[in-house]
């Protein structure tokens, strides 16, 4: 949906939400970086903490415990299945999975494009995007380019500028045509939505991607 040629976002508290979002995906790279040896464990651990928690504050929505109720209203988008810590439970499964996938200088390099990268890319088009993608009513030119600039200045630092490049071109790609967690009472377009997140996707997607450009 458009207005006066920008996108609109229904963002709400988005902007708050990205600089978490960004905040708390740049706090695993040294993490990952300088604690390879007990990385893991603690990955492991969050995803226990994260999954607990998840779990609590979905049954307290269903149980409508004011707190959390408002807590949604404040930073979710209108008709999204938003849910506090979802996000972040789904890019800790990510960079797990990835840790498994990939070594140490590309995991931190595909969690730098999605925390950074996404977040940038969310915010600037959300305050400067006046061209819409020909393909998306809910992304911008500028807010993709902004991304992928964001993305390859913190990727470089961890691969080749051939792999930052490509790396971050497709991921933001990616992120741009993944569609949004909208709500939905069906248990199938529930895991749809939940394997089609782009926390979860673009780590993965994103390591595949500087792997096969090579070391």
């Amino acid at each position: 949906m458009t207005q006066n040629g920008r996108v609109d976002y229904d963002l709400g508290g988005d902007s708050e939400r990205k600089l978490v979002h960004v905040i708390s995906g740049l706090a695993y790279i040294p993490l990952v970086y300088f604690f390879t040896e007990i990385s893991l464990y603690v990955l492991f651990l969050l995803e226990f903490v994260f999954f607990i928690t998840v779990v609590s504050l979905a049954f307290l929505r269903k149980a409508k415990y004011q707190p959390v109720c408002d807590m949604i209203r404040r930073w979710g988008r209108k008709k999204e299945n938003y849910l506090p810590l979802k996000a972040t439970l789904l890019i800790n499964t990510g960079i797990l999975i990835s840790y498994f996938l990939f070594p140490v200088n590309i995991v931190c390099a595909a969690i730098a494009i999605t925390a950074l990268g996404d977040g940038i890319a969310t915010v600037a088009g959300e305050r400067f995007g006046k061209h819409n993608l020909p393909y998306s009513e809910r992304k911008t030119y500028e807010g993709t380019m902004a991304g992928i600039i964001a993305a390859f200045a913190s990727t470089v630092i961890f691969v080749s500028p051939v792999q930052a490049l490509f790396g971050s071109v497709g991921a933001l790609f990616i992120e741009s045509v993944i569609g949004r967690d909208l709500r939905t009472g069906s248990s199938i377009n529930s895991f749809i939505n939940l394997i089609k997140n782009d926390n979860l996707v673009l780590p993965i997607a994103s390591g595949f991607i500087m792997l096969a450009m090579g070391q």
